[in-house]
């Protein structure tokens, strides 16, 4: 005679697979997120690589965060020089050879921004457009590649680095506040925002939000606001390639050390953070904060 299990023993079996799986879903969860966050580490250190072989190539130069503004309009002018303006993202690809480095493992290209899948009529152009800007990781613009007069950047020497080992070369990136599933290429230093502002030739990047061009903590409901350096999600920080090409990661706090961006508020009279200690800095290059008066 054969035996069968008993219905009370079958709900315990099941009961003790469902619990089981609540303890261990969690851990493959954070596993998997632990892998990705290692990978997208790899990926900006990779891209930090390329930019020290490109330096080796143009006598010890930053790359250029971009030759040219990127034009808006439907215009045939505003729209052959959006797709002619070139950024660090295709100066870097001769020595990287791989676009799909420049999308996180993370967050991935959720709305086809990267490969051009919100391209309009005009597709080439958008395509293009959309794949110089919407990379994952941000560039330390303000202090590595100035753009001056808002038109084109300036590269920099690398050997004006006074401590290349703690100045930030790139980051992984978000889109400002507006859309914070993409990646973009430029990334806000903090407490830049309020130096910047009154100066007549350095320019910055915004959305158009209240304290979208600088970092806060201070926020009640709003949430910390990190202009373009993913510091909330999904790692809890950013993944960071440092000037001398080494990586690591680092919270929000962390990168905005030698500032006040733990009690600053999105929309105070400086819209965010101040720098209170160049020393304590992360950003600049020379150990100065020249380039943003200029």
């Amino acid at each position: 005679m054969k035996k069968a299990f008993t219905l009370i023993e079958l709900l315990v079996v099941i009961a003790i697979i469902a619990i089981l799986a609540a303890i261990l879903f969690p851990v493959f969860a954070q596993a998997k997120l632990a892998a990705k966050k290692a990978s997208s580490l790899s990926d900006v250190k990779e891209i930090g690589l390329a930019e020290i072989m490109y330096q080796g190539d143009y006598d010890d130069y930053f790359m250029l965060a971009s030759n040219a503004n990127f034009a808006t309009g439907t215009t045939l002018a505003a729209q052959l020089q959006a797709a002619t303006a070139q950024t660090w993202v295709l100066l870097a690809q001769p020595y990287i050879k791989n676009y799909g480095i420049m999308v996180d493992p993370g967050v991935g290209d959720p709305d086809g921004f990267f490969v051009g899948g919100q391209s309009t009529s005009t597709t080439a152009v958008n395509w293009f457009y959309n794949q110089e800007r919407f990379t994952s990781f941000g560039y330390n613009y303000l202090f590595l590649s100035p753009w001056y007069g808002c038109v084109s950047s300036l590269g920099r020497s690398s050997s004006q680095g006074a401590h290349p080992a703690t100045t930030v070369m790139f980051t992984t990136s978000q889109a400002f506040t507006t859309a914070p599933q993409r990646g973009y290429y430029q990334s806000n230093a903090p407490g830049a925002w309020p130096i910047i502002d009154p100066a007549p030739n350095a320019c910055i990047r915004w959305d158009g939000t209240t304290g979208s061009g600088n970092w806060s903590a201070n926020n009640g409901n709003v949430g910390k606001i990190t202009s373009s350096t993913r510091a909330i999600k999904p790692y809890g920080g950013a993944n960071v390639v440092w000037v001398d090409g080494h990586a690591k990661f680092g919270n929000d706090g962390f990168l905005a050390q030698g500032t006040d961006y733990g009690s600053a508020s999105y929309n105070n009279s400086n819209s965010g953070a101040q720098v209170t200690n160049v020393a304590n800095y992360l950003w600049t290059l020379d150990g100065t904060l020249n380039d943003l008066s200029f």
